[in-house]
């Protein structure tokens, strides 16, 4: 049974077996070709027959078999799924897991590898399955628009089934950070996105805390996230997102058919692909609708009333009080008070303006 050679982090992906393989990127024709104008926005595309499908223990392939044919059988023949989350969270690492393929750049020091949203189609008879890989959405300590933005742009233009909310199984709490991107990701996406959404939790295989069972502690871990997402998201608690937990190191323990197994023993891949389906098949593919989403179309209607309001405040209190000011304080030659007055300046330029008006008068009367 295969087992990586470096490290142990879950963004280090090397297999002695055969699960995962190098792809080489097919030719321009095919259906490959089909899918190189999917997108109109900034978005990398790959797309292919999904030649590692047969590399998957026979177990995960009558899974990921039987979940298509499910769509197939209610006439849909692709399922797209969006990956949103934290950098450093493992999205590229699930991208590269569930097609069998190094595709993705990986990092596991919390640094995103990627810059721009990347589309990976793969074709298996005659289904399609499309990840949309997406960068962090969080820079230094706040939230990046320019990616929420970018994000939009990609809903605008396809129609999204699963949205896959990735975070991290081995964080205890859910900070301040991780509200402001619920709060964002509704703001900009629409609370209706949580209804596509399944919250997939990485680095599976942890070992639970002294005295504390795995399964309490991936309970806590999901309620606290489901949580604050119906909160922060404005998602009824009846409607809170699924969730599940997966391990993408290729050291992960292995059940007897070579599939990946978690310390509770569910097998990784199967439960991820039947959760995505399942959600597909309850719930309408996700549609944006940007009538209200962005902040810079926020209370817009309000800025002619405050362009008026400034002209009349400017009309008929500041130049008033301009004018009451220049009556019983000076005119346009300074302070009435002669102790502040510079007379010679103020003869000089009563001269200019009397000088002026001497020419202006001239060239009326064309002399």
């Amino acid at each position: 049974m295969g087992r990586g050679t470096q490290g142990d982090g879950e963004e280090e992906w090397v297999e002695e077996g055969e699960e995962i393989e190098e792809f080489e990127e097919e030719g321009g024709s095919g259906r490959g070709a089909q899918c190189a104008s999917l997108f109109l926005a900034d978005v990398d595309q790959n797309a292919g027959e999904w030649s590692t499908f047969r590399h998957f223990p026979v177990a995960t392939q009558g899974v990921f078999q039987s979940a298509f044919n499910k769509l197939l059988d209610e006439g849909r023949s692709e399922l797209t799924v969006l990956l949103l989350g934290k950098n450093g969270v493992g999205k590229s690492s699930t991208v590269n897991h569930v097609i069998g393929e190094r595709k993705q750049k990986v990092n596991p020091y919390g640094v995103s590898t990627i810059d721009k949203p990347t589309a990976i189609s793969r074709f298996h008879g005659d289904f399609t399955l499309t990840l949309i890989d997406t960068p962090g959405i969080v820079v230094g300590d706040r939230i990046h628009e320019a990616t929420l933005n970018t994000i939009s742009d990609i809903a605008r233009e396809r129609l999204i089934d699963v949205v896959f909310y990735v975070d991290r199984l081995d964080i205890y709490d859910v900070s301040g950070l991780d509200k402001e991107i619920f709060e964002s990701v509704t703001r900009m996406l629409g609370s209706e996105i949580w209804a596509n959404t399944v919250v997939v939790l990485t680095h599976g295989e942890l070992d639970p805390p002294k005295g504390t069972s795995y399964a309490d502690m991936v309970s806590k871990r999901i309620d606290r996230i489901q949580g604050a997402i119906c909160r922060q998201g404005k998602v009824p608690s009846d409607a809170k997102p699924q969730a599940v937990v997966i391990e993408n190191s290729s050291k992960c323990a292995r059940n007897w058919s070579s599939e990946r197994v978690l310390p509770d023993g569910t097998v990784v891949l199967s439960n991820l692909i039947n959760t995505a389906v399942e959600v597909a098949m309850n719930a309408a593919p996700y549609e944006f609708n940007p009538k209200g989403k962005s902040p810079d179309a926020k209370s817009k209607w309000l800025i002619p009333l405050i362009f008026a309001a400034q002209v009349v405040f400017k009309r008929f209190v500041f130049d008033n009080a301009v004018r009451k000011w220049d009556k019983y304080n000076g005119d346009q030659w300074g302070p009435k008070q002669s102790e502040y007055k510079d007379e010679k300046y103020i003869a000089k330029m009563k001269e200019a303006k009397r000088e002026y008006i001497r020419r202006q008068k001239l060239k009326q009367e064309g002399r």
